[in-house]
């Protein structure tokens, strides 16, 4: 059987089993996911998906050439303590190109700005969604044996203004060479009330993700 066709159904599987677990998500859940964590020169990274932000009728949408926008807050937390110690912000976008049949994904976060061209509507959303070793804290800023854990906002084409003008600003002029939000951003309040607040509603859709504990050893 060919090896190609293989990997598309593969791909298929799990696009559809993503799909069903997001149509059957409450918004007022907070879902507990199983992260990747990597250390990398100064910076912590992570690994991880957010494809819980797209029912089927959202993942339908993006063949219909309107934009779709995917905003992405992703703070660190020390577990005994209620303020995050370190907060990351990214902005993605996706339009179908009708005339050339092509997917459009922009990237706005830590590495700056860029775009990308996918052929098929699955590629795209996997672009839309992934978090492929994504600078999330400083090391330094970590300290050994004690457990941490990432609180994740992901909003689905936003509509408030006020928000989307600051991240604008925070994209251009970003904070640290890591890429993260320092403590008197009014972004570290935002998220708080957007991850506890379930009934925060500027979005299409607004997903609440919390990864498992985890720590530095001590080598």
């Amino acid at each position: 059987m060919n090896r190609a066709w293989l990997a598309a159904a593969a791909a298929a599987t799990i696009l559809a089993a993503a799909l069903t677990a997001a149509a059957s998500h409450d918004d007022d859940e907070i879902l507990a996911k199983r992260m990747r964590f990597i250390e990398s020169g100064a910076s912590l990274l992570l690994k991880t998906s957010v494809t819980e932000a797209f029912d089927a009728e959202a993942y339908d949408k993006l063949d219909t050439g309107l934009e779709a926008v995917v905003v992405i807050r992703i703070a660190v937390y020390r577990e005994d303590q209620s303020t995050p110690i370190a907060y990351q912000l990214l902005r993605r976008r996706l339009v179908r190109d009708m005339w050339d049949d092509i997917y459009l994904v922009g990237f706005d976060g830590p590495g700056g700005r860029a775009e990308a061209e996918f052929e098929t509507r699955a590629e795209a959303l996997t672009a839309l969604t992934e978090l492929d070793r994504v600078p999330i804290a400083a090391l330094a800023d970590i300290a050994l044996e004690a457990h941490y854990f990432v609180g994740i906002v992901v909003e689905l084409n936003p509509v408030s203004a006020e928000p989307m003008a600051e991240m604008r600003r925070w994209l251009t002029q970003r904070a640290s060479s890591a890429g993260t939000l320092t403590s008197d951003s009014s972004f570290f309040g935002s998220f708080v009330s957007v991850f506890v607040n379930p009934k925060f509603d500027e979005a299409d859709r607004i997903v609440r993700i919390r990864s498992q504990p985890f720590y530095r050893p001590r080598r």
